[in-house]
């Protein structure tokens, strides 16, 4: 990047007012020079040099009362120190940003610079390494890259953002930090801005639906994608859905997906899982999606392939297919009582296996009904 426009150091300190530089200055009081820039990185002790007032300036920002003598110069709203300020530690852009007071000035920093200085500090932080990434993961960073969203939200320098967060993804989505950094992005910028990340979202959503954390994610991607986009990764999720609802962790997409209660898209779901709802309702998560269908339109569906299953008595005997039993009974009983009867009927033929275990639940059921 070519610094030319922005003018020289030099002489920014010659336009500088005061003895703001001079280490005896009131703001430094309380500073302790000793110990330099011994903050955990090389490059802040092999360059720790008092005398040098970008030093001067880095070591203060890297406390508390010195971070916020630099905010309130800034609050100044004078190009000239934001310009002079800027050019002291940009070198160390990323350091700042994680630093736990630093940060404070880093914020302040990128609401006071142009657009010239902007996009200086946005090609440090994500060419040649992705610093964006980095940030987003860190306790403090994050913080800094959140703030950094919404400054740029209106302006073209945004796409720096999302093209580093679409390099590191599915990273971001599975970490515990990271992952609040794509929901500011889907809650702060337009579908048009985000549509990248939608697109990774569709490309990532099978490895994400069977993450710990990934499904967590994914399901909150869900609740904000918009638009077009938002259709697709639904359509693409009912594609998929059959091996979804029988992974432990891909099946809370399925419920997630169920909960937005979507006529289509769930009618086309229900209708997928034919076939599968025994089986579903003897695991503990499928047992939830199974009830989630039997307390919306697949009821019929649901109890339709209990009563021609001859595993019905071994569903109500289970541990998690009891509650599954139980929901099938109530549901019936409110809005079809020909299908209840039936069900009844059915349990009935085994009310000796149902005297012991978990068939106790259905036999009290059977009787309070």
């Amino acid at each position: 990047m070519d610094f030319s426009g922005i003018g020289s150091f030099e002489s920014c300190l010659d336009d500088f007012p005061g003895n703001f530089m001079n280490p005896s200055f009131s703001g430094f009081h309380g500073v302790n020079w000793s110990n330099g820039f011994s903050y955990g990185n090389p490059r802040f002790e092999a360059t720790s040099n008092v005398g040098n007032p970008s030093n001067i300036v880095i070591t203060m920002a890297m406390t508390e009362d010195g971070s916020e003598l630099l905010q309130d110069l800034l609050s100044l709203k004078d190009s000239r120190i934001s310009n002079l300020i800027f050019n002291m530690v940009f070198e160390f852009i990323f350091e700042l940003m994680i630093h736990q007071f630093g940060r404070y000035l880093f914020q302040k920093l990128i609401e006071s610079v142009d657009e010239i200085r902007l996009q200086i500090i946005m090609e440090k932080l994500t060419f040649p390494e992705n610093h964006i990434y980095h940030a987003s993961v860190h306790k403090y960073g994050n913080f800094s890259v959140k703030k950094l969203i919404t400054t740029l939200k209106s302006s073209p320098l945004i796409t720096y953002v999302i093209k580093a967060f679409s390099n590191k993804f599915e990273k971001l989505m599975t970490d515990p930090t990271g992952r609040y950094m794509i929901m500011e992005c889907l809650d702060v910028l337009d579908s048009r801005t985000n549509d990248l990340l939608y697109v990774r979202a569709m490309e990532r959503c099978l490895e994400l639906s069977r993450h710990e954390q990934g499904v967590v994610s994914m399901n909150a991607c869900i609740a904000r994608i918009k638009g077009p986009r938002r259709d697709q990764l639904l359509d693409w999720i009912c594609d998929n859905v059959r091996f979804l609802a029988q992974d432990p962790t891909g099946n809370y997409v399925v419920q997630y997906v169920v909960g937005l209660n979507n006529p289509a898209i769930n009618d086309q779901i229900f209708s997928l899982l034919d076939g599968l709802y025994v089986k579903l309702s003897m695991t503990k998560t499928g047992s939830h999606l199974v009830e989630q269908c039997l307390q919306l339109s697949g009821m019929n569906r649901v109890i339709s392939e209990f009563l021609g299953s001859d595993r019905l008595v071994f569903v109500a005997k289970d541990r998690y297919g009891n509650y599954v039993i139980q929901t099938a009974l109530k549901e019936s009983k409110k809005r079809n009582g020909r299908i209840h009867a039936s069900l009844i009927m059915k349990l009935e033929e085994h009310l000796d296996c149902l005297r012991h275990g978990y068939g106790r639940n259905i036999l009290r059921l059977i009787q309070s009904l």
